[in-house]
């Protein structure tokens, strides 16, 4: 991978990283919640999950939809069931109110729910065909790939997070907490249906 590819590549990927989506709405909300320490394991799980993700994509399970194709609607469908769920949940945010049995995400569950997000999907396939030439040095620009995806999140999931716990600050003087929740839930389901645009 040549250094003008590698541009290229981090021009196109920072709105793919920052703009809302399950990932970056989930980290928000779980801060908001939980405050940025408690929710740090689900931000690293994120960040580490998706470079992965896009490394095993790039050595060829992306091979694995060529050869089960029913495979990808399933598990769009299992994607867009989760999200719908979540878009659910979060109607009914309440930041102030953590009962028992609430905690926010763990690392591998943080890392784990990459593997049903549409979004992680698709931004995983489009960098590995943007990025990876299939020739010699197919494997280096894998690792190029997955670490540049690595420093991006890592970047990404801590500014969601942080803009989660000043919204609470916000929400708890203005008591907007509802508004919030109603409007992550819509920016949910949006996501799920541009998905299946």
């Amino acid at each position: 991978m040549d250094r003008t590819t590698l541009t290229a590549f981090v021009v196109a990927a920072i709105p793919g990283f920052f703009t809302p989506g399950p990932n970056n709405l989930m980290l928000m909300a779980s801060s908001a919640k939980f405050g940025f320490r408690r929710t740090l394991p689900h931000g690293l799980g994120v960040t580490i999950g998706f470079a992965v993700m896009v490394v095993l994509v790039g050595v060829g399970l992306g091979e694995v939809f060529r050869y089960l194709p029913w495979l990808e609607p399933v598990l769009k469908v299992l994607a867009a069931i989760n999200l719908l769920y979540l878009a659910w949940t979060l109607i009914g945010l309440k930041i102030k109110d953590q009962g028992a049995g609430q905690r926010p995400l763990t690392f591998l569950e943080g890392a784990g729910f990459q593997w049903i997000n549409p979004k992680a999907w698709a931004l995983a396939v489009s960098f590995v065909a943007m990025v990876v030439d299939p020739g010699p040095g197919r494997y280096l620009g894998i690792a190029i790939l997955g670490a540049s995806c690595l420093v991006i999140g890592a970047a990404s999931s801590p500014t969601w997070m942080v803009f989660g716990e000043r919204l609470e600050k916000l929400l708890r003087r203005t008591g907007g907490e509802r508004y919030l929740g109603i409007v992550m839930a819509v920016l949910v389901v949006a996501s799920v249906v541009l998905f299946f645009l």
